[in-house]
């Protein structure tokens, strides 16, 4: 019953915000990871965040995780993504239609995706990253959020509501 409660806010979510939300800006872009990170719920106590086909991206996001934090950070190239144990996929290099693609024939669900290469997105990952002004911000796609399956705060879609509102 609460997985249902669940489905029904987020639906209910869906139709008061439109399909891809921004949601206000922070200073680094693995800032920006962490704190979509920190929203999330996880099945595990450390979960694994893969950078896919990214090793620099990788490297950066073990040097910038929060101190004492459990996650298991490592680089994967796509075609690994079927055979990973991975609930959070970081995508970098490749276009929105590549990401859906690999979500919908790759990914084992439960997992996040979020994309720094994905400035509208209305296909591809669940969280996409974006450069504002001198900070990152980033939208949420609530469709490709449903299909992870993850279970994430609903207040990081009222932080992409109140950005929105004062534009």
């Amino acid at each position: 019953m609460v997985h249902s409660l669940e489905k029904k806010a987020l639906l209910i979510c869906a139709v008061l915000f439109s399909s891809s939300l921004p949601a206000a800006p922070t200073a680094s872009l693995y800032s920006t990871v962490f704190s979509i990170l920190s929203y999330a719920k996880w099945n595990t106590a450390a979960p694994a965040v893969c950078a896919v086909n990214n090793p620099p991206l990788a490297q950066q996001l073990l040097i910038n995780a929060p101190d004492h934090s459990n996650y298991r950070i490592s680089a994967i190239q796509s075609n690994e993504i079927k055979t990973s144990a991975c609930q959070i996929l970081i995508f970098s290099t490749l276009s929105p239609k590549e990401e859906q693609y690999l979500l919908n024939t790759a990914a084992t669900f439960p997992a996040l995706s979020i994309s720094t290469n994905n400035a509208e997105c209305e296909i591809g990952s669940a969280f996409c990253l974006y450069k504002r002004s001198q900070n990152f911000a980033f939208k949420v796609n609530l469709e490709s959020l449903t299909q992870a399956r993850v279970h994430v705060d609903p207040r990081v879609l009222l932080l992409a509501k109140s950005v929105e509102s004062s534009k």
